[in-house]
């Protein structure tokens, strides 16, 4: 197996001629992160470049200018399952978050590293690739020493929004205070004590980030990331400083809009690259649903039996007193007791359903493609956000007018009625949705375009090290400007002991007077 998988990568590495060769790597489970970014990859290989993935996710079928190394996905998938199932079920505590999720990232990037396909690439001699894609700011930080093992660029990829660590990591503007944490339920006009909060929010994610997380994947890469030349790398946060470019899975259209600098792109829409012919059934559901249909969707992480069984309860119920039909993705099929109006699917395209015009209303968990997805079809939202991002997400679709938000705490069947009479009856939802998606589809380029031009642009000009801001050079002390401030303060209390010996000396030489003029 090891010199088959040598053979491979040799081979893969060496078959470009005319395009450039990428090595993409991505080990970690998470399904949406690299399914949304798939089509940039699969784009980049249709444009002629060799591209090798390292992922649990292989291509179905054979594609041109493509290599699969497939990663083990069962005991990553253990570790992520049952570390999300306990925080849907728990509750989502913003303070806790990050300190969580830092040693997450950290056990499961240690179970990655025991994958033996990943270790063969990284232990591999006979590489050669003009560039590294890989998610580097969120749990792959180890492996952005692939960019100095091989002497080339580095691209990330960004799942969501960046947080001021993402900022400060890629060289955009560091706001504690102004920029809303995606943690938080704000949104970009806070009042003062939310903006406290936030500054608060944000420094704890920062903090645990500088002071922990980073040293600690540290000392995971030095354990792991073992090739020649190794020893004499930068240090792990210097390496994350030095990416060349981060295609970020946001877009002003959809959330709120933030400065960014040039090597930051705004990809956001990627997912809608997937749209495709509905399968059959589908389709004929949708055709004959003359009094509209529902789709529903909490993702791939919805678990807990005690949570499900509540909820499914409160949504057999509700459905079972309405007309429209009940679209809906859970993670197994066999439900009893399901009204006759609910379609079950494991799996759904769910761009390829938002699309059919008997859709009227979409209940999601509200991560970030499934507002997406569903303001690009002009579909009114119904929120019921779980965890992470995605009551942030929420807050933004409610200021933005296309959908309400229920929270888990507050869902009931009344509440849940109560929501969808509100929005499927209230013409200003539909209306509100169909705005946004003017919005969203009025770009001078596809979010697919502008990333492919993007990645071939650091690749022909070896790096593009002329989009990075110089304040990535600068010490963290520099960028937050204690070093203007420590100054200013020694520089008020030099004035300050002058002043004081300066008011000291006139007292005293007053004194003085005053007792030469008596004596006289």
């Amino acid at each position: 197996m090891k010199y088959i998988l040598a053979i491979i990568l040799l081979s893969a590495s060496l078959l470009a001629s005319e395009g450039a060769k990428i090595l993409i790597v991505l080990p970690m489970p998470w399904f949406s992160h690299t399914n949304t970014f798939m089509p940039v990859f699969k784009e980049l290989a249709k444009r002629g470049h060799q591209v090798t993935m390292v992922s649990p996710f292989p291509q179905k079928k054979p594609l041109p200018n493509w290599t699969d190394l497939t990663v083990n996905a069962t005991p990553l998938i253990s570790v992520m399952e049952h570390h999300l199932a306990d925080r849907v079920t728990s509750g989502h505590n913003t303070y806790m978050f990050y300190p969580s999720s830092w040693n997450f990232f950290t056990e499961v990037m240690e179970t990655a590293f025991q994958d033996q396909t990943l270790q063969e690439v990284i232990k591999s001699e006979n590489l050669d690739y003009d560039l590294v894609i890989t998610e580097p700011f969120y749990g792959h930080e180890p492996l952005v020493a692939l960019g100095h093992k091989l002497n080339v660029p580095v691209v990330a990829i960004h799942p969501l929004g960046l947080t001021p660590w993402g900022a400060y990591l890629s060289g955009n503007e560091l706001s504690f205070h102004l920029m809303p944490n995606i943690r938080t339920a704000y949104t970009n006009e806070m009042t003062f004590f939310q903006r406290f909060d936030n500054l608060l929010i944000n420094s704890i994610e920062f903090s645990i980030a500088y002071f922990h997380y980073i040293p600690t994947k540290e000392g995971q890469m030095n354990k792991y990331m073992v090739y020649p030349g190794s020893d004499n790398r930068p240090s792990m946060l210097t390496m994350l400083r030095n990416v060349s470019l981060t295609l970020v899975d946001y877009h002003s259209s959809v959330l709120y809009p933030e400065p960014l600098q040039p090597n930051t792109i705004p990809v956001g829409g990627l997912s809608i690259s997937h749209v495709e012919e509905l399968p059959k059934d589908l389709k004929d559901i949708l055709d004959n649903a003359k009094k509209g249909a529902v789709l529903l969707s909490f993702g791939s992480l919805f678990r807990g039996k005690t949570l499900e069984s509540r909820v499914l309860s409160v949504l057999f119920e509700t459905f079972a007193e309405l007309d429209q039909v009940l679209i809906m993705r859970w993670h197994t099929e066999d439900i009893p007791n399901k009204p006759n109006n609910v379609i079950i699917k494991t799996w759904m395209p769910q761009p390829s359903i938002l699309a059919h015009p008997n859709l009227k209303l979409f209940i999601t968990h509200a991560g970030l493609h499934g507002i997406t997805e569903g303001a690009y079809f002009g579909i009114p939202l119904i929120c019921m956000p779980l965890f992470s991002d995605q009551e942030f997400d929420s807050r933004f679709v409610e200021k933005a007018g296309f959908g309400t938000v229920l929270l888990l705490k507050d869902f009931n069947k009344e509440s849940l009625l109560a929501n969808i009479n509100e929005v499927l009856k209230n013409p200003k939802y539909k209306r509100a949705a169909l705005e946004r998606s003017e919005i969203i589809k009025d770009r001078p380029q596809t979010a697919l375009e502008s990333a492919v031009y993007w990645v071939e642009y650091v690749i022909k000009h070896k790096g593009a090290a002329h989009l990075k801001p110089a304040r990535l050079q600068l010490s963290l002390y520099q960028i937050l400007g204690l070093d203007i401030v420590i100054f200013l303060l020694s520089l008020l209390a030099v004035l300050t002991i002058f002043s004081c010996k300066t008011v000291s000396f006139l007292k005293s030489l007053k004194c003085e007077n005053s007792i030469k003029t008596k004596k006289e």
